[in-house]
């Protein structure tokens, strides 16, 4: 798999080769089309968020570890499914749903995922969409 990642803060991104993920349990394996940049992926590859008056959120001091690989805003084929995946078939063309929960917290249970304090997030927490292929254990919805 290719990846466009983040390997220093601020610096430009550079081109990484990995094995292509193998879906796992309810994951679904997408060839990435396309992949949108977010405004929130500008402030990640400069590592942080900036708030103003000297304030910024630092996503290092977060568990954000590098090399890292941006996008959020995902749309491909489905390529192949894990053995519990469900609602999607090899040869689907899906929109990818990023804003992954850890699935167990009251927040998640009430289907309230982003407000989640353990996300996994694609591109945001987890390696996203600025790569051939990218894994994902949510549902994925028609484009």
């Amino acid at each position: 798999m290719h990846a466009m990642q983040i390997v220093e803060w601020g610096k430009p991104l550079e081109p990484r080769e990995y094995p292509d993920p193998q879906p796992e349990g309810t994951q679904v394996l997408v060839k990435v089309e396309a992949c949108g940049v977010c405004h929130s992926d500008l402030h990640i590859h400069d590592g942080y968020f900036d708030f103003g008056n000297g304030r910024k959120l630092e996503l290092a001091k977060l568990g954000l570890t590098l090399p890292h690989t941006l996008g959020h805003e995902i749309v491909g084929e489905v390529v192949a499914v894990g053995p519990q995946a469900q609602g999607a078939r090899v040869g689907d063309k899906r929109l990818v749903y990023p804003w992954i929960g850890c699935g167990a917290c009251e927040f998640c249970q009430r289907g309230e995922e982003l407000l989640c304090q353990s996300m996994r997030s694609l591109g945001t927490r987890t390696n996203g969409g600025y790569a051939d292929h990218v894994a994902s254990s949510r549902p994925i919805l028609p484009p």
